[in-house]
């Protein structure tokens, strides 16, 4: 199963590699906004702003309040960039402001945010899912992202984290504070929410083909 959703995340995938030039480059415009260079920040906001309105639309929902999140995040981490130190990954950094962000916007707005609902031990069968080879890329993404949808908005945040940012336990703890033991618990659970959901759009799918 793991294999067959971490094919799925590919079509999805948004992080950029980091090789030793976009780590010099990324450090060189930290050094330019640090001198007074605002015109520098632009690179940052380039460079993640796609993954920070995910992460803001997989919490809040909606387009417009992921947007309006993006835009706050970027203020917010502008204002505390003399506060980065480098002890993480930039983006790790940037992603917790947008995950203490968005809970606080949930909050405002009352919401729970619930734990993955418990899907029943047992084995899977990969077979299941096999009907997404008839499906074109374009519909296999969109098939991921509904079920992306299914998942609460931090077990979503997570398995974004995960797979299409490729970030480790390590660095998802340090966005969301969660225990290390807890976010493995989410990803398993989530895994599983996304199999059942992912076969049951597929059974869906195929009928309407037939």
């Amino acid at each position: 199963m793991l294999q067959v959703f971490t094919m799925f995340c590919n079509v999805l995938r948004v992080r950029a590699s980091y090789g030793g030039m976009e780590e010099k480059t990324e450090a060189y415009y930290l050094e330019q906004i640090r001198s007074g260079n605002k015109d520098a920040f632009r690179w940052i906001v380039d460079q993640y702003k796609d993954m920070i309105y995910t992460l803001s639309l997989r919490m809040l929902g909606q387009e417009a309040d992921a947007e309006e999140a993006t835009q706050d995040v970027f203020v917010k981490a502008y204002r505390a960039l003399d506060g980065f130190q480098g002890e993480a990954r930039l983006a790790t950094w940037l992603y917790r402001i947008t995950y203490n962000h968005c809970i606080s916007v949930i909050r405002r707005k009352v919401r729970v945010i619930d734990l993955v609902d418990e899907v029943p031990d047992g084995e899977v069968d990969e077979g299941d899912l096999s009907g997404l080879e008839l499906l074109t890329r374009d519909e296999r993404t969109r098939f991921v992202r509904q079920a992306l949808e299914a998942l609460p908005e931090t077990d979503a945040v997570i398995v974004t984290l995960f797979y299409f940012d490729e970030s480790s336990i390590e660095e998802i703890v340090d966005v969301t504070g969660l225990s290390s033991g807890n976010v493995r618990i989410r990803l398993h659970r989530s895994r599983k929410k996304l199999y059942q959901v992912l076969k049951e759009q597929l059974k869906t799918e195929i009928k309407s083909l037939v």
